[in-house]
């Protein structure tokens, strides 16, 4: 199980990967279940207030800076800490367990085929979430799904999608290291710089940058794309433009679940009226833009796209999603009512 990733860590493809957790407010119950649990190179692999092992877990953690001395308030009770390279630990592992002759194969057998089940059960109910129930919008998944299809297994992703993280790493899955990066970081907009360098590193790869329209605004498009111009780093961009900040949104409801904006759904952050984001990228550097509104239309919109920057042309596409949030009633006429 993968926490938080920002790269290939193993293949998603493997019947034992159970899947993404991105800090959601939900218990997971793979973690719940766990009778044993190794950390490896991860700062947050859970938040306990919401999501936590059982009691009698047995938890082992291997990490460069195990205790976190830079983050005093964070602790990961285990029952061992390891400072290492995990790349050398997990060497060290394997030989270990290449030599020991007494492991129950029938019950390694047992937890395989459990395991794999849920590996199974989870990939058709993410297929499952793929398919529209409206056929004039476009969902985050839905969007997902067709990237997956239309790019191959050394396209170079790069996401900073923000609140739609844990879908992009649903539902494009990757199997092969140096085919997914994120930020790891803070602060947004890293995405649109990110590319440029992805391109500069591998000329011979196809980049496409996953993105919310704010941390798009955040990257900065105007030199972003005057510079992947000037130095012939095309790359494709997709904006999951939901219009508005939802991040903030989120963490209203995490802080007030039952506040006067939750009550409202007014939470001041939709992007109105909505910009042509796209057009920036277009008339900053020449790249291709489009806005896509029609699920019919977003295939062989990312195919296009994708052509055009094989031919060595920058693409942005706008793809407009649900609004983060569809009422639009002013506060004051509430107060008022």
């Amino acid at each position: 199980m993968e926490s938080v990733p920002n790269y290939v860590n193993f293949p998603a493809s493997h019947p034992l990967h159970v899947g993404y957790q991105w800090s959601a407010p939900v218990q997971n119950q793979i973690l719940a279940e766990a009778d044993f649990i190794l950390v490896l190179d991860s700062d947050v692999p859970w938040i306990p207030l919401e999501n936590k092992p059982q009691k009698d877990c047995k938890i082992y953690y291997i990490d460069v800076d195990p205790l976190k001395e830079k983050i005093p308030l964070w602790y990961i009770p285990s029952e061992r800490f390891f400072k290492a390279d995990s790349l050398v630990a997990l060497q060290q592992l394997n030989f270990y367990l290449d030599g020991v002759e007494t492991i129950d194969q029938e019950w390694v057998r047992e937890r395989y085929q459990a395991f794999s089940k849920i590996h199974a059960e989870q990939r058709a109910e993410w297929k499952r979430l793929e398919q529209l129930t409206d056929s004039a919008l476009i969902t985050p998944q839905f969007l997902t799904a067709c990237v997956r299809e239309a790019i191959d297994e050394d396209t170079i992703v790069l996401t900073e999608s923000i609140t739609n993280y844990e879908i992009v790493s649903t539902h494009l899955p990757r199997n092969k290291p140096g085919t997914l990066f994120g930020s790891g970081a803070s602060a947004l907009g890293w995405h649109g710089g990110a590319a440029i360098g992805a391109k500069l590193a591998a000329p011979d790869k196809t980049i496409v940058s996953l993105t919310g329209d704010g941390s798009y605004i955040f990257s900065n498009p105007t030199p972003v794309h005057w510079m992947a111009r000037k130095y012939n780093t095309p790359f494709l961009t997709i904006i999951y433009n939901n219009r508005g900040w939802g991040a903030p949104r989120m963490s209203e409801l995490g802080v007030h679940p039952d506040g006067m904006a939750s009550r409202t759904d007014q939470f001041w952050v939709n992007f109105d009226p909505s910009a042509e984001l796209a057009k920036v990228a277009e008339a900053a550097g020449g790249a291709f833009a489009r806005t896509v509104e029609k699920p019919g239309e977003l295939m062989d919109a990312i195919v296009n796209a994708l052509e055009i920057v094989k031919g060595g042309r920058s693409a942005v596409l706008d793809v407009r999603l649900p609004q983060v949030s569809q009422q639009q009633s002013d506060f004051r006429n509430f107060e008022k009512s």
